[in-house]
């Protein structure tokens, strides 16, 4: 894909995640369907009220096209192996073909997530530009790639695991990882204890719901959603989305070592305030993220080497 064609098509794209969602969400961890989260987040992005990638898409870019600067002197025929872990849209995707692009290092991306919403966007987006995608409908701990990957890029997925399921995540990560591939991700910085999800107050449940039904009243276009659907899922999302905070860079630090990780990079990064009236999880208003690139230690190897067996 040249560079030049990057773009993200939410205008088309979001019509399709509310409806999609409404056919292909889970139930999720919570005990409900996930609807309200893969059916409305586009529909944020697109009135100005959720962040790409954390509010710094151009750090995702900038880490991603140094990761490929070192690859273009690498004679491999193979393209290199690319995971996406876990994905609200295809962002990830968008960003990730663009960065490769720009250098013309082949890549093979999987998009990885445990629900097919998201994979049906990212399957979408794939088609639209030309460019062919491995979609794996499955649980990241349960993932066991016959194949190590050379980079493995998420944002905002640790929100999603307590402390106690994060050393397990990151040894999952350092076990489908070749010698000297990376980890990429953001995640955002709060001061509330790692160990209790946090979530919106009840007066913002409400004024969050008024201001995303009345941002996409004014959508133009037949494919513009309904108020009232508008309504519930904000509220439904507003209420049930309790991720868990990171809120140190020495959490990361810990996690690297736990994993055999080498901590790379970790530095905290501002990240864009969008049109918010109201603070909450995952909103873009302006809150610190800390960026990382973890490097799985050791010798490159040949592209294309088996990936070790699950622990």
């Amino acid at each position: 894909m040249p560079a030049q064609a990057f773009d993200e098509p939410l205008a088309l794209s979001a019509a399709l995640a509310r409806r999609w969602a409404a056919e292909s969400c889970l139930v999720d961890a919570t005990g409900h369907r996930c609807d309200y989260y893969h059916g409305l987040w586009q529909t944020l992005r697109l009135v100005g009220l959720a962040p790409t990638l954390g509010g710094h898409p151009h750090a995702y870019l900038q880490a991603m096209q140094e990761v490929a600067q070192r690859w273009c002197s690498d004679t491999a025929s193979s393209p290199r192996r690319v995971l996406i872990s876990g994905c609200a849209d295809y962002a990830m995707l968008a960003h990730v073909l663009h960065a490769f692009a720009v250098h013309a290092v082949p890549v093979h991306v999987t998009v990885l997530d445990i629900c097919p919403t998201p994979l049906r966007l990212n399957a979408w987006y794939a088609q639209r530009v030309g460019q062919p995608v491995e979609l794996v409908c499955a649980d990241l701990l349960q993932h066991a790639p016959h194949t190590a990957y050379d980079l493995v890029v998420t944002s905002s997925f640790l929100g999603f695991f307590s402390p106690a399921r994060r050393p397990p995540l990151f040894a999952a990560y350092a076990r489908m990882m070749r010698p000297d591939a990376r980890l990429i991700f953001s995640n955002r910085l709060r001061p509330q204890p790692e160990s209790e999800p946090v979530g919106f107050d009840a007066d913002a449940v409400m004024r969050f719901a008024t201001q995303v039904t009345e941002m996409a009243a004014a959508l133009p276009g037949p494919d513009a959603p309904a108020p009232a659907d508008v309504h519930r899922m904000a509220l439904a999302y507003a209420t049930q989305r309790l991720p868990y905070p990171v809120n140190s860079i020495e959490t990361l630090r810990a996690l690297a070592v736990s994993a055999g990780l080498q901590l790379e990079r970790a530095c905290a990064i501002r990240s864009d305030a969008l049109q918010l009236v109201i603070s909450g999880p995952t909103l873009g208003d302006g809150s610190d993220y800390v960026f990382v690139v973890m490097r799985q230690p050791g010798h490159a190897l040949p592209s294309g080497t088996a990936a070790g067996p699950p622990g």
